[in-house]
């Protein structure tokens, strides 16, 4: 299994906030020796970056995401930080973690 993070770097050279926090998740849980490739999806390049062409292959449009290749060279997808480690690692997140990641992502959601 080969485990590709692309991260968004923002125009100050910084990850963006959501990047960052799964970056510092997988490293406190010992993953983050697990994933093969880091890639930047840099907003200073983005007709150059590695990331955004990978986001636009896989039609992507938000950060950061993982692309799971396994053994077989089946790719899949995984935009949502809770699902990746749940599918990946086993690992499930906490409730208030997944909720905060589907509303950052589904913005027109709202609580009932």
């Amino acid at each position: 299994m080969n485990i590709k993070l692309v991260q968004k770097i923002k125009t100050d050279g910084n990850s963006c906030r959501k990047s960052a926090r799964v970056l510092n998740n997988l490293k406190e849980l010992n993953l983050l020796e697990k994933i093969d490739e880091i890639i930047a999806a840099d907003e200073r390049e983005q007709s150059n970056s590695q990331g955004f062409t990978l986001a636009r292959e896989h039609q992507v449009s938000s950060a950061p995401f993982f692309i799971v290749e396994n053994d077989e060279g089946v790719s899949r997808v995984y935009t949502a930080y809770y699902r990746f480690m749940k599918d990946i690692f086993k690992i499930s997140v906490s409730e208030e973690d997944e909720i905060s990641e589907m509303m950052a992502q589904n913005p027109d959601l709202d609580y009932i």
